[in-house]
């Protein structure tokens, strides 16, 4: 199980990761895990 802030830091990296993403099908891959995260964080689908 992961801490709080380790999940912080998982996403941050998650988010450069987007930003920085070189083509459109790691922009989309990078949305999926985040939406991923988030629904496991907070059982919510975003």
């Amino acid at each position: 199980m992961k801490t709080e802030q380790e999940v912080a830091e998982y996403r941050k990296e998650i988010e450069q990761r987007l930003v920085n993403a070189p083509s459109e099908d790691a922009m989309k891959y990078y949305q999926g895990v985040l939406r991923a995260l988030e629904w496991m964080v907070t059982g919510q689908d975003v």
